[in-house]
Formats: C-alpha cells, sequence, structure tokens
C-alpha cells in the first residue's frame, strides 16, 4: 500500500519525467562533447569527469523534481501548485515537449554524427600513398638497467600498433636505435637513409606504481620541431589500448584514413595483468640480445609470463620465436616440437597475431619441413604485418631454398628497407646478388653493410668481407680472394670452417685438407654449435674433395640442422646434385629435385 502510494506521489511530482528529460539532455550534452573535446586536445579523461559530474548531477535531479515543478509561471514549489485537472495536464504536456525535443535532437545529432563519419570512412578515399615512419626509442628519466626493457618494450609497443595501418612502413626499432641523439649527422648512408623518412615519432614516459604518463611527439623531419603532440595518461593495465589511441591519432595527424570495414587496426586489445605484461616485455628484451645466455633468459621469463596469462597469444608467439631461436644455437630436438605447439596455440588463441604465423613459417622452414604450410604462414605473416623485417628476412632464403631468386631478391630488399641499419639484412642481400652473378649489386650492398657494422663496432663486418673474398673467386681473382678469406680467420677463427673448403673448391687441397682435420679433432663447441653443424659443414668438405661417400656418411643423420635444406641450391659443387643418393636426401627432407636457380633479370 505505502509501495503505491510512493509511486502515485512520484506520478504527481513528475519525478520519473523529469528524470528522463534529465537522461535526454545529458546524452546530446555527452555526445556533444565527445566530437568537441578532442578537437581542442583535451585529455581523454575530461569526457569520463563530466560523465561523472552528470552522474553526481541525477541524484540531484531526482531530489530537485521532488520539491519543485515546471509551470507556466516558471520553477515552483510542488506543493504551491494548484492541483487541478487543467494544471496537471499542462505540466505533464510541458514536461513531454521537454523529452520529445531532447530526444529529437539526439536522433537529429546520431545521424549528423553518422553521416560525418560515413563520409569520412567512405566518401573519402584513403591514401594509396605509403607513408615511411621511425619511432625513436623513448626517453625516460629512469637511467636504471634494469628497466630498459620497459623502455624498448614501449617503444615496440607503439610501433607494433602503427604497422596495423596499412599504408605505414615502420623501420625497425634495431634500427631507429641509430638514430637517437648524437648520431653521426655526417654519414651519408644514414642521411640517404633519413631523407626516405616522412615522419619521425619521439616520445617519453613516466612510469608510476599502477599507471603510466606518456608524451608523444610527431615530426616531419628528425632535426626540425614538433608538427603535432600530446600526452596520455592509462592504467598499466590498459596499456595496449594506450598504444591503440596514440597509433589512431598518430595516423590521424599524417593524414591518413583508418577504415573499420576492412581494418584490424586496434581490435582485440584486452586488459593486462602488470605483473605477466613486465615479464613479456622482459623475455623479449633478452630475446632480441646476442647470446645463447640472454636467448635462454629470455625463454626462461617468456615461460613465467606464459604461465601467468596463457591465454595471451603474443607471449606463446613469441615464445615459439625463443624456442627456434635455441634450435638454431643447437639446443636439444624437443625444443623445435615445443617451437611448434607455442606458435599453434598463439594463432589458436588469436589468428590475427602476425608474429603467431611467422613463427609457424619460421618451424618449418628450418625443422619441420612442411614446406607448403611454411609457405601460407609466411604469407599470412605478411598480410597481418607487412612490417616484420625479419619475417622478409627469412621468407627470402625460404625462396633461395626453391631457386626463385627474384621474389628472393624483393623479400631481401623489403628486409632492408624496414631495417636499414642492421647489417646482416644488407650483408646477406648482397650475396643473393652473387648468387644471380650480379657482382657490382653485390659489392655495393657488401659495402654498405660492412661501413655500418664497423661505424656499430659490429664484427659483422668481417662477413661481409668473407663474401666480398668469394666473389673476387667467382670473378676469378682467386690470390686476391684467399688473402681476404685469411684475414678473416685472423679476426673470428670460426671463419676457417670456409676457408678451409674455398681452399679445396680452388686447388689448394692440402692446405683444405688440414682445416677440414682441425674440424674433425675440434670438440663441440669451438666451431660448431652442434653435432648436426658438425657434420653438415665436414660433409659438404668432402663434397668439394670429390669423396660422396663420406659426405653422404656424414648426412645420414637423423636429426638434421637447420641449414640442411639449403644444399639444394648453396654449398656444394653442382655435380654431386646428379648423385641419386643427393636426390633421395632432397626427398627425405619433402623438397623438390635439384633443379638450376631461376633468375630473370629487369
Amino acid at each position: 500500500m505505502k509501495c503505491n502510494n510512493l509511486i502515485s506521489e512520484l506520478k504527481r511530482r513528475h519525478v520519473f519525467k523529469s528524470t528522463i528529460a534529465y537522461l535526454a539532455i545529458s546524452w546530446i550534452i555527452i555526445q556533444i562533447a565527445s566530437i568537441i573535446l578532442p578537437t581542442f586536445d583535451v585529455p581523454d579523461y575530461s569526457l569520463k569527469i563530466l560523465i561523472y559530474i552528470l552522474a553526481l548531477g541525477l541524484i540531484f535531479w531526482i531530489v530537485f523534481s521532488w520539491y519543485y515543478d515546471l509551470t507556466i509561471k516558471g520553477i515552483q514549489k510542488t506543493d504551491d501548485i494548484e492541483t487541478s485537472k487543467e494544471s496537471m495536464e499542462l505540466a505533464n504536456r510541458r514536461l513531454n515537449k521537454v523529452i520529445a525535443g531532447s530526444l529529437t535532437v539526439g536522433v537529429l545529432l546520431l545521424l549528423v554524427i553518422s553521416f560525418w563519419v560515413g563520409s569520412n570512412w567512405n566518401d573519402q578515399p584513403a591514401s594509396s600513398e605509403i607513408k615511411k615512419v621511425a619511432v625513436i626509442p623513448f626517453v625516460t628519466s629512469t637511467a636504471d638497467e634494469e628497466e630498459a626493457y620497459f623502455q624498448t618494450g614501449m617503444t615496440q609497443e607503439l610501433m607494433d600498433e602503427l604497422s596495423e595501418v596499412d599504408q605505414l612502413k615502420v623501420i625497425s626499432q634495431r634500427s631507429t636505435k641509430v638514430l637517437t641523439s648524437g648520431f653521426d649527422q655526417t654519414s651519408s648512408l644514414i642521411l640517404n637513409v633519413i631523407k626516405g623518412i616522412d615522419y619521425f615519432v619521439e616520445g617519453s614516459f613516466e612510469k608510476e606504481a599502477d599507471g603510466i604518463q606518456v608524451h608523444i611527439i610527431l615530426k616531419e623531419s628528425i632535426n626540425e620541431g614538433p608538427v603535432w603532440q600530446k600526452s596520455y595518461s592509462k592504467d598499466l593495465s590498459e596499456i595496449r589500448t594506450l598504444w591503440t589511441d596514440v597509433a589512431a591519432d598518430l595516423a590521424s595527424q599524417m593524414g591518413l584514413v583508418v577504415k573499420p570495414a576492412n581494418s584490424k587496426f586496434g581490435s582485440g586489445r584486452q586488459p593486462v595483468d602488470p605483473e605477466a605484461y613486465a615479464l613479456y616485455l622482459k623475455g623479449k628484451h633478452y630475446l632480441n640480445k646476442s647470446t645463447p645466455a640472454d636467448w635462454q633468459r629470455g625463454l626462461v621469463l617468456l615461460q613465467e609470463a606464459r604461465d601467468r596469462n596463457p591465454a595471451d597469444a603474443n607471449t606463446w608467439a613469441w615464445l615459439s620465436e625463443a624456442y627456434i631461436n635455441l634450435g638454431h644455437g643447437g639446443a636439444d630436438p624437443d625444443v623445435f616440437l615445443k617451437a611448434l605447439e607455442a606458435a599453434n596455440r598463439a594463432i589458436e588463441l588469436d589468428s590475427t597475431v602476425a608474429l603467431g604465423w611467422a613463427a609457424l613459417s619460421h618451424y618449418h622452414t628450418y625443422f619441420g619441413k612442411d614446406w607448403a604450410m611454411a609457405e601460407y604462414a609466411f604469407n599470412r605473416a605478411n598480410a597481418l604485418d607487412p612490417n616484420l623485417a625479419d619475417n622478409h628476412y627469412h621468407r627470402a632464403w625460404y625462396l633461395v631454398l626453391f631457386g626463385r631468386m627474384n621474389e628472393a631478391i624483393a623479400e631481401h630488399k623489403m628486409a632492408q628497407e624496414l631495417d636499414p641499419f642492421t647489417p646482416s639484412q644488407t650483408v646477406w642481400l648482397g650475396d643473393l646478388y652473387r648468387m644471380v652473378g650480379m657482382y657490382e649489386e653485390a659489392l655495393t650492398e657488401i659495402e654498405k653493410a660492412s661501413l655500418i657494422a664497423r661505424e656499430q663496432g659490429n664484427l659483422q663486418y668481417v662477413l661481409g668481407m668473407r663474401l666480398k673474398a668469394h666473389i673476387f673467386i667467382d670473378q676469378g681473382k682467386v690470390e686476391a680472394g684467399l688473402e681476404l678469406l685469411k684475414q678473416c680467420t685472423k679476426i673470428v677463427p670460426s671463419v676457417s670452417v670456409t676457408y678451409g673448403w674455398t681452399l679445396i673448391e680452388t686447388g689448394f687441397i692440402e692446405e683444405g685438407k688440414a682445416i677440414l682435420n682441425e674440424l674433425e679433432q675440434a670438440p663441440p663447441g669451438v666451431y660448431f654449435s652442434s653435432f648436426d653443424m658438425r657434420d653438415l659443414f665436414i660433409g659438404i668438405y668432402y663434397a668439394h674433395l670429390g669423396d660422396y661417400d663420406k659426405s653422404f656418411e656424414y648426412w645420414s643423420i637423423e636429426n638434421k640442422a637447420a641449414f640442411f635444406p639449403w644444399l639444394r641450391t648453396y654449398f656444394v659443387p653442382d655435380e654431386i646434385r646428379q648423385d641419386p643418393r643427393f636426390i633421395q636426401l632432397m626427398r627425405d627432407m619433402n623438397l623438390p629435385d635439384p633443379a638450376p636457380l631461376v633468375y630473370n633479370p629487369v
């Protein structure tokens, strides 16, 4: 009975209709604010504050509408208002008009917004021009080396988000590190790369207990002032959403249109467990270093991240890459099966994570030998994220395996473009040119890579020397080539492995045999990371000596090293490829019979 009386009284005092009117007007205010606030670069949290204020105002409005009402004379106390049937109907009509008017304005506003957004998405064509962007590693006030993982991790997270904008080529972080403050502005190599970059993104951040403050700057020239900048703040659990917001704003400032109908941009960004996320970033950080010890540490950290958050596809994808790295270094064969399991799990959890497909392609290329699946996974990874420089690199050598040299060179050039200051991306492109007899192009790329390596204090310049020596030998400059290889062995003794069989190939049989004997007597770890790598390369020596029986004896091992398949197009003289045992070896690895390289000069 009391409840019925309360409802009747609420109706009499027009509390229900007043509340509906308030909600309708509030909705209009929020819609207008959501358009206007971003235009003036108002912080993201401003809209939330407005919603909180309106929510608190609703409580005040309900109390207010109990005591006051809207009349022809204005707002009056409800108890003082004439309660005749005619006056009540008049008050009702006024509130109805307010509600109807608010809803009409709301619907019109919604139509205008939909038309405006639709015009931008559908009527304005997306630019077909590809723009190139370099995200300079972020800076922070913390100089603690233990926090370096977070600095590189935050930079990479933004790069990953930008990579999902179809019209952007994103330079690898390995290369953008060269562009930090203090880089050599007299280097023609660096300046030539900088000239081809359309935008530079710089950033700084402050990490707090449960959140992060980020400031982003967009430049059109690395040495000029910003054309745009903005600050962001979010809880650490929303870190991936933060970078999606940043990438969307940057894309907009670059004049790029992201079409929701055909873009994966910003999809599936879920809150993260900050502790699991920190383990994930640390694992990636150590995996990107250059020693097996660092890779092992990275693997352990990624395993811990997986255990804390087994539903994160990115963690599984990186875990697969960690197993593959260790497999290349001669780890136990069970790491290969773990790599496959992790890659499949990443794809199962989220088939739009490009690195999951990339890891699957790398597994099958080097271990699984399901070549059709490798090709499919390479293409899928490149379609999802065309900015994975290493994926282009590995696919290039996959194509070499099948003699598809035009495609291989094009793919390797893509890896070089995305990662211009990593020597291996350039020096091995030079080797592809060497394989097809384009020696001038090969020497150009090798000299470029050697210059990069020397400027970075990187011993990969020795690899450039070795490949240059092989070009000299191919050109008939045997003495100069062998002298260059000899110099390489003094800097990096493991170059003796290829120096020895090159001596045999060029007629210096006894000198080559002496190195072969040394290799056969050496314990594991001196020249080779594993027994299967040892057997592969010693078998190559005997192939150059013409002792094919000995070659196939060494190559008969069950667990073949990752590089065994490249015997089909690399390492050995053409004569051995005609041997039925060699043909069977290829078939055992699911490869087609040996065939010449296919290259059509453009």
